[in-house]
């Protein structure tokens, strides 16, 4: 499979994992040493990611991601898009799109994410 097509299937896998809150199944997408940063906020590894993940509130309605650019490089390859996600909370659905970054390696001829980073989409329309 073309390295395009195979890690925009991977992002749609781990997508669904971080929606069914199926942390086993998204642990082997991290690579050793994988590191997660939200902007502004402090660097996890892989463990504290996990565990964000189980720990999100509310009903879980939907995670997907859209606009996504694979960009491969000689040592890895850069997947950028936006991630929606929809959470029902005390009855009430919360929707948020934020863009990430997600750094793909080979190891043993698997690709798995070294580093992510998800940061607030610019905003739009208003005036300087």
């Amino acid at each position: 499979m073309e390295i395009r097509a195979a890690l925009i299937e991977a992002s749609e896998e781990i997508a669904r994992a971080i929606a069914g809150r199926r942390v086993a199944a998204l642990r082997p997408w991290l690579a050793p040493g994988f590191t997660h940063r939200s902007h502004g906020g402090e660097a996890v590894d892989v463990e504290g990611f996990l565990r964000g993940i189980e720990g999100i509130p509310g009903e879980i309605v939907a995670v997907r991601v859209e606009n996504l650019e694979v960009d491969p490089t000689p040592t890895g390859v850069l997947v950028t898009g936006t991630q929606y996600a929809a959470v029902r909370i005390d009855g009430t659905l919360h929707e948020e799109r934020r863009g990430f970054v997600d750094w793909f390696v080979r190891i043993d001829g698997a690709w798995r994410i070294q580093a992510a980073v998800d940061l607030p989409l610019p905003q739009t329309g208003g005036t300087a």
